[in-house]
């Protein structure tokens, strides 16, 4: 392969160039979208810190970020525990099975399920924390230099590095730059004063919680760990490490810990930094009922390769019925998609229960409620997983928006082709 040169001329002019980058982006230290947006977008940490000394709001909330990856980059851990994401034994050189065609399929298929997690935004699960050292200097860039998003971004990260009573500070500032997000967040904590640092639960609650804004404010816990969320969406509680968690739908768990005088505290990405403060509801619950969940087993390394997942389906792999039901859902056979996730979900593997109850959120034909309903009490143990499904899913919710969809479909046939639905399979 050739080597291109460039003349003289081009090159003095790319310097040139380059220099009158360099000139213009010290100007940024005095934000300005026109000229200096592409550039923050662009710029190094280096640069980027530089700007935030400075004063520069956008700059610094840049350089959060770029530390945050820096950070994420270094964590050694696996993005998150899904088995399917794994190596598997087919693909270990040292283990019995090893079986190099076979590797190769399941590598492709763990790398389809991981470009599908990443576009869904539910690939990475790793929580991950700030060096101490970056910490401080952010918390002393939100001093100088206090923007509203910036500081309560600073807060979160303190937050869950458990650094507490500098989130509260930072919200403080936040609030005080004008950030309405920020002042929703730090009155409740700033009431509590020295108190507000979460501990570890010990039970799961019982009785209505109720906080001030954000993307969940309605808790109402009630018997066996129900909880409700609001217009008629439920979840389940556990007790874990110390923290309340619920499924929710994005692929991971609503985190609470306690607070003093009876209140909770968000955790996680989506409640963090939230108090729900007890608001009456029942004085006694049943305890919470857990459920006995078989994992999904990987016995069928070809199940994505031609009518491998049929052939291993039919010989009683729940892996093989599992994979059979997502490329029936695919293909539109939704009917026979729940067919082969009733198999699994029998067998008390709670993807085949979830992708049983997704078919009937796509299908008139399918009754998935009804099957799961007798599942449970044929368990009679009232653990079984699809006891715990049946019950937390918003049916009335998921036939209205079947509805929906398929009047939308009906009046579109005759204009464009109908959007196709969103496969919400689990593999």
């Amino acid at each position: 392969m050739s080597v291109m040169t460039l003349p003289l001329r081009a090159i003095t002019a790319l310097f040139l160039l380059s220099a009158t980058a360099v000139a213009s982006a010290q100007d940024c230290a005095v934000y300005d979208e026109a000229t200096c947006g592409n550039q923050l977008y662009s710029a190094d940490a280096t640069r980027l810190q530089q700007w935030c000394e400075q004063g520069t709001g956008v700059a610094c909330s840049g350089l959060l970020r770029e530390w945050a990856s820096e950070a994420r980059q270094a964590d050694t851990r696996a993005p998150n525990d899904d088995p399917d994401l794994q190596e598997p034994a087919v693909c270990k050189e040292a283990d019995p099975a090893y079986d190099e065609q076979a590797c190769e399929v399941a590598a492709k298929a763990a790398l389809s399920k991981a470009m599908g997690m990443a576009l869904t935004g539910v690939f990475d699960q790793r929580e991950i924390v700030l060096p101490t050292a970056r910490l401080e200097a952010l918390q002393s860039f939100c001093v100088a230099h206090p923007h509203g998003d910036f500081c309560r971004e600073v807060a979160e990260e303190q937050w869950k590095a458990g650094g507490f009573a500098q989130a509260v500070a930072a919200l403080q500032l936040s609030c005080r730059s004008g950030d309405e997000r920020g002042c929703e967040l730090h009155a409740p904590l700033q009431a509590l004063g020295g108190a507000a640092r979460p501990q570890p639960a010990t039970t799961v609650p019982c009785g209505e919680y109720r906080s001030e804004g954000g993307l969940l404010d309605t808790l109402d816990f009630g018997d066996g760990g129900l909880v409700g969320l609001g217009l008629g969406a439920q979840a389940r509680a556990r007790l874990e490490d110390g923290a309340i968690r619920l499924r929710h739908d994005k692929g991971g768990d609503f985190v609470f810990q306690t607070l003093p005088g009876g209140r909770l505290v968000g955790m996680d990405e989506w409640t963090r930094m939230r108090v729900f403060q007890r608001t009456g509801g029942k004085a006694q619950c049943a305890e919470a009922v857990v459920f006995n969940v078989v994992p999904l087993p990987r016995d069928c390394p070809q199940a994505a390769s031609g009518d491998g997942a049929a052939a291993c389906c039919k010989a009683g792999s729940l892996q093989g019925c599992n994979t059979l039901g997502n490329q029936q859902a695919l293909a539109g056979d939704w009917v026979k998609a729940a067919g082969s996730y009733l198999q699994v979900c029998r067998a008390g593997v709670r993807e085949g229960c979830e992708n049983l109850a997704s078919a009937q959120e796509n299908s008139a034909e399918v009754d998935a409620r009804e099957q799961l309903q007798q599942l449970c009490e044929a368990d009679r143990s009232g653990r079984h997983v699809a006891c715990d499904v049946v019950a937390t899913r918003n049916w009335t919710l998921m036939e209205l928006g079947r509805a929906l969809q398929d009047a939308a479909e009906e009046s579109s046939k005759d204009d464009a082709p109908a959007p196709s639905r969103t496969r919400n399979h689990k593999r």
